[in-house]
């Protein structure tokens, strides 16, 4: 065991290592020679308060030429009337596409497919954003900069949890979410994106067929990595492209939902990462239990190993919290100050739960989004069992009662 405690140590202090070097030189401005045109396509269902601050920072983006196509399910979409209030003030920057409903696929992927449908030649290059995103003003600019530099064949990014609550199973999924957001990036080359931020040509996206080969999924993020990887094409993730995402939680039950839909996906559509993610969950998350259980059975090792890998949570916490003020400076530090004082205590329960959620879903099927529950048996093999009709949550929202709803 003690061999095992020390080589957990090491690899903790690896990962804080990666957390402290994700830091550096964070923050540097971007600079673009040309600005294409932009068709940015957003998947919207139901209304929440963030969508609201989405919208005011979608369109204070300091990119010149854009414009945005808001793709719902129906036309008494709870998000229209928010929307419309921007379509009344530039009425030649928003469009909304009705995409209606179908059986076998995401609803998401259903919009989506709308969207990019009535894209026209202009559209020189195509986003894709999540509704619930807080995007800098140099959001944009970032997204669109490696393409122009014909660095990337696609950009992506990642988020950055800010609690909205105080319940201690947001502080989990935020650590949940923190530890993915800060996983070094090359930019010669990565294997995932992310769907709330996503950057391409419109001529990658035609030439590689990318709408069609959506066609029943139900992960649009994970299927388009797929294509453009199976194709050689070079995915980038600059590291300051983590729009933050207000998080609130009705209890570990979301957390449960959220976090298992996630490994099942990965599961489903990229295997060997999924496989790869258990494996390391799971030996983080044996090292903190050996530690703990050692320390009350007063083992002067396990205690030992227990206090140092304590101490690196400490340290790791304080690179997150560099990293917040190099990106959102006072302000960020001031929002994130109660989950960054909590953060060293969390995360090992957030591993720990990383770990059963990811073995739970070797066998899972079923799971409920948005109000609508699938089944998926394989990247594009997806049906709908079920609609909540009355519930109009965005794509993006952890669902209030996952594990009532979640199925194996």
């Amino acid at each position: 065991m003690i061999a095992f405690l020390w080589s957990w140590l090491a690899t903790q202090a690896i990962e804080v290592a990666a957390v402290w070097l994700f830091t550096v030189g964070l923050g540097r401005p971007v600079w673009l020679d040309e600005t294409p045109r932009v068709a940015i396509v957003v998947a919207v269902k139901g209304h929440r308060e963030e969508f609201d601050e989405f919208l005011v920072r979608l369109f204070e983006q300091d990119y010149p030429a854009f414009r945005v196509i808001f793709a719902i399910e129906s036309a008494d979409d709870a998000a229209l009337p928010a929307i419309e209030k921007f379509r009344l003030r530039a009425p030649e920057r928003v469009a909304i596409v009705v995409a209606g409903q179908r059986g076998d696929e995401g609803q998401k992927t259903t919009n989506l497919r709308a969207a990019v449908a009535t894209l026209t030649s202009d559209d020189t290059i195509l986003v894709l954003a999540d509704a619930d995103i807080w995007p800098e003003p140099d959001w944009l600019s970032r997204l669109v900069a490696p393409l122009v530099a014909h660095e990337a064949d696609v950009v992506s990014g990642f988020t950055w949890p800010i609690v909205k609550d105080d319940r201690l199973s947001s502080y989990v999924l935020a650590a949940i979410w923190a530890s993915m957001a800060t996983i070094p990036r090359s930019r010669y080359g990565e294997l995932v994106t992310w769907g709330g931020s996503i950057a391409t040509m419109q001529d990658t996206f035609r030439d590689l067929d990318i709408a069609e080969k959506w066609r029943g999924t139900l992960s649009d993020d994970l299927q388009l990595a797929n294509v453009v990887v199976r194709a050689r094409g070079r995915i980038q993730k600059p590291r300051e492209i983590l729009p933050r995402t207000a998080i609130k939680t009705g209890g570990f039950a979301t957390v449960t939902g959220v976090t298992r839909r996630w490994f099942m996906l990965f599961r489903v559509y990229m295997p060997a990462v999924y496989w790869v993610t258990v494996g390391w969950t799971s030996f983080l998350a044996l090292g903190w239990i050996l530690s703990v259980l050692g320390t009350l059975t007063l083992h002067l090792h396990a205690a030992a190993a227990l206090a140092l890998a304590l101490g690196l949570g400490v340290i790791r916490t304080l690179g997150r919290a560099r990293l917040v003020k190099r990106l959102w400076g006072k302000s960020g530090s001031a929002e994130n100050a109660r989950y960054l004082r909590i953060d060293p205590l969390v995360s090992p329960l957030a591993v720990i739960l990383s770990a059963v959620y990811g073995w739970s879903t070797v066998f899972m099927t079923r799971t409920t989004w948005a109000g609508i529950t699938y089944e998926i048996r394989g990247p594009q093999k997806v049906r709908v069992l079920a609609r909540e009709q009355d519930r109009h949550p965005s794509f993006a929202e952890a669902d209030a009662s996952p594990a009532r709803r979640e199925e194996s």
